[in-house]
């Protein structure tokens, strides 16, 4: 099953006892990985603090990691979450250039979205 959380997705197994997260779990990663602290995202979830940083506590032990950034880098890794506005940047990168030329490129500014892009291809 797949959560959607800002810009990101986890899949998640539905089965008991499975390998990946839990879907709360996942909830409160992408959250963290959007950027957001712990009182943010109990507060757009509905949880207490308490209860966001226990699971981000058992999300962090299931992969092995004790820190937020090293959590959404190895979850990342595994595959089990995504940054899904990689896709939109490239979708959107080529439709500007089948479209437009370098000259209306740069006067509209769009040279920015080509730099960005080179940058999400170094990161792929």
């Amino acid at each position: 099953m797949e959560i959607t959380q800002g810009d990101w997705v986890a899949e998640v197994e539905t089965t008991k006892g499975s390998e990946g997260m839990t879907r709360m779990e996942a909830k409160y990663l992408l959250c963290v990985a959007n950027g957001m602290t712990h009182k943010e995202v109990a507060r757009q979830l509905g949880r207490s603090p308490e209860t966001v940083s226990k699971g981000l506590k058992r999300a962090y032990h299931r992969l092995g990691v004790n820190r937020a950034t090293a959590a959404v880098a190895k979850a990342q890794a595994k595959g089990w979450i995504r940054y899904a506005g990689k896709l939109a940047m490239c979708l959107a990168l080529a439709t500007t250039l089948l479209t437009g030329s370098d000259d209306a490129m740069r006067r509209s500014g769009k040279t920015r979205i080509a730099r960005k892009a080179e940058q999400v291809q170094t990161i792929a």
